[in-house]
């Protein structure tokens, strides 16, 4: 039953990529949002995978869900992450246990019922990245009359905005009983589109990912129920942590996508590319050769690290055994994934030539939504870092 179900998902991702493949160019070149692309998600279910049966999901594993994203990944990189965002907010959330039951039904609800998407607001113009550890200068201000909260700011980086139905966002916790002095403490608010005071600035001109529709998120006054709090953000217990940070491989997953897409690419253009100076072609050359299987190397390492690291993150001994190691993993493999990707498009754009800057074809594409994985967390330098303390413990 559940290769069948590993079957039919990875089926599912890989029509739904090739669809939203042939899009993406078209709408890059417009400057237009891919609407299209999560009508066809929600007509499919795709959004309901990470969702237990009894609540009417798929309850796909983390590994299905990890095999379905790097099939998406070669199609639109900027749906993909999306979705990859919408499917392991929902799955840490379940997981974690940190919501309420009313507040994790009436979302699933509603993701199930109406294809609603949700995703992450965390990063805001003055702390950078978030795993960095900075407070955000979003506040929510205690209301002791109603028991809600005022919100107040702005966040960046908001994937999926013009889609997003739910706003997980981050801010400093403002009590008025809370001592002068006392450090702000950071908690959780899940907001919803049609909140007075929210809105969408769409702010997103990036080189990468173009299709993401990652605009800044405002809030403004946005007065909020109790119901609204998730609570204050804890960092839980090692196994709870390293679960959580499970969740960030169907995010490289889609980075593997990418050089893969690269390579099917290349290698298609080269046994049709024939010069009349060769009247051959240019697949049976033997320093074309080399660079395909420098590629398919790359692409081999990344594809095998991804897979036994989600495997490893599937296994409940594991876990609670050697949690700070598949912490140390799951970081060394977004690391490994995303530069090994980076490596496969270069290869695949140096067998191309000049042809592979044309706007005309997809590898450059490929390398502008490949580097975006460079900023997604952890960074490169944290995870090194995080490698080299395990080895000397």
């Amino acid at each position: 039953m559940k290769t069948e179900r590993r079957q039919q998902i990875y089926k599912l991702a890989a029509e739904l990529a090739d669809e939203f493949g042939k899009r993406a160019a078209i709408h890059e070149a417009a400057g237009t949002f891919p609407y299209e692309n999560y009508e066809d998600l929600r007509q499919s279910g795709y959004l309901k995978l990470s969702i237990p049966e009894e609540y009417g999901g798929w309850g796909a594993s983390l590994a299905e869900i990890v095999a379905g994203q790097a099939r998406m990944g070669e199609g639109c990189a900027s749906t993909a992450l999306t979705v990859t965002m919408h499917l392991s907010q929902i799955g840490r959330a379940i997981q974690t246990g940190n919501w309420s039951k009313a507040q994790l039904e009436s979302v699933l609800h509603n993701v199930v019922t109406k294809g609603a998407l949700l995703n992450n607001a965390a990063s805001e113009p003055a702390t950078g990245s978030p795993s960095r550890g900075g407070i955000p200068t979003t506040t929510a201000t205690f209301d002791p009359t109603s028991g809600g909260w005022r919100i107040n700011g702005r966040k960046t980086y908001t994937t999926g905005a013009p889609i997003l139905h739910y706003f997980m966002i981050t801010a400093a916790v403002q009590h008025p009983e809370t001592p002068e002095g006392t450090p702000p403490k950071v908690g959780s608010f899940l907001l919803t589109r049609e909140m007075p005071g929210l809105r969408i600035e769409e702010t997103w001109n990036s080189l990468a990912m173009r299709l993401s529709g990652s605009h800044d998120l405002v809030l403004e006054e946005v007065q909020v129920g109790p119901e609204a709090y998730l609570g204050p953000n804890q960092k839980g217990t090692p196994q709870q942590q390293a679960c959580s940070g499970a969740w960030g491989l169907p995010t490289a997953a889609i980075y593997f996508g990418v050089g893969r897409a690269a390579a099917k690419y290349v290698a298609q253009w080269a046994r049709e590319r024939v010069p009349n100076s060769l009247n051959k072609p240019i697949s049976e050359l033997q320093h074309i050769q080399e660079k395909a299987g420098q590629m398919e190397l790359a692409l081999l390492s990344a594809e095998n690290t991804l897979f036994k690291v989600t495997e490893l993150a599937s296994d409940s001994a594991y876990i609670e055994t050697q949690p700070a190691r598949l912490a140390a993993l799951v970081g060394a493999t977004k690391y490994l994934v995303t530069n090994e990707a980076i490596k496969a498009v270069d290869l695949a754009m140096r067998i191309c030539g000049g042809a592979s800057l044309s706007m005309d074809l997809p590898l450059q594409r490929y390398y502008r939504d490949s580097r975006a994985g460079l900023g997604n967390p952890p960074m490169d330098d944290a995870t090194i870092l995080a490698l080299g303390k395990l080895a000397l413990q």
